[in-house]
């Protein structure tokens, strides 16, 4: 049994656990990164100050699964600043409206169909309220092609905007319209209408 949560910046325990779980991805598992750049074992970015996190627990509350928002930064945003994107693309950006979603990680006992399909869904549905409430029309992302594929598969329909590109490792700099979403996604838009009052 799954618990989504949409982090408070203030529960600084919670926050740490986030922290750490991507240490556990980014250093340990994928090697992206120095582990001597994170002596405490948390891994956290300047972007973080300007991000929603969203985490996954379990019935043990372990973190299953992780992910951001990130949204009126004044120091841009990953994708944007590390990768190469078509300039006739990011020419037509508007930063009042642009956001990204970063820091995608499930834990690798439940990256299985099942289990990431009912993860990558849920998530989505928080990410989206905070899209809509945010007036965020398109966010960037950085994405491995075979995760770009399973999130199409899912009615995530992100759309590449620049070269396959190495950064951590391959992927393409990516970009997910929140009007895309809510059209392969029509429950979002009802779900929408129902929350914002309380929102």
């Amino acid at each position: 049994m799954f618990k989504f949560i949409r982090v408070k910046k203030e529960d600084t325990a919670l926050m740490n656990k986030i922290f750490r779980f991507r240490y556990k991805i980014l250093c340990d598992e994928l090697k992206f990164f120095d582990k001597k750049m994170y002596p405490d074992g948390l891994e956290k970015d300047e972007y973080d100050k300007y991000a929603i996190e969203y985490v996954v627990l379990d019935e043990k509350s372990d973190v299953v699964a992780t992910v951001r928002l990130i949204f009126n930064s004044p120091i841009g945003y990953p994708t944007q600043n590390h990768m190469k994107i078509y300039e006739e693309i990011e020419k037509g950006f508007n930063k009042n409206s642009l956001g990204e979603i970063s820091r995608i990680f499930i834990s690798k006992e439940y990256r299985n169909l099942k289990d990431t399909k009912k993860i990558i869904k849920s998530l989505i549905e928080m990410i989206y309220l905070d899209l809509k409430k945010n007036n965020v029309e398109y966010s960037l992302g950085a994405l491995e092609l075979s995760f770009l594929r399973l999130l199409r598969i899912f009615g995530i329909k992100y759309e590449i905007i620049g070269e396959l590109q190495h950064y951590g490792n391959k992927r393409y700099p990516c970009l997910l319209y929140t009007s895309v979403l809510e059209k392969y996604n029509p429950k979002l838009l009802k779900l929408w209408k129902e929350k914002k009052i309380d929102i």
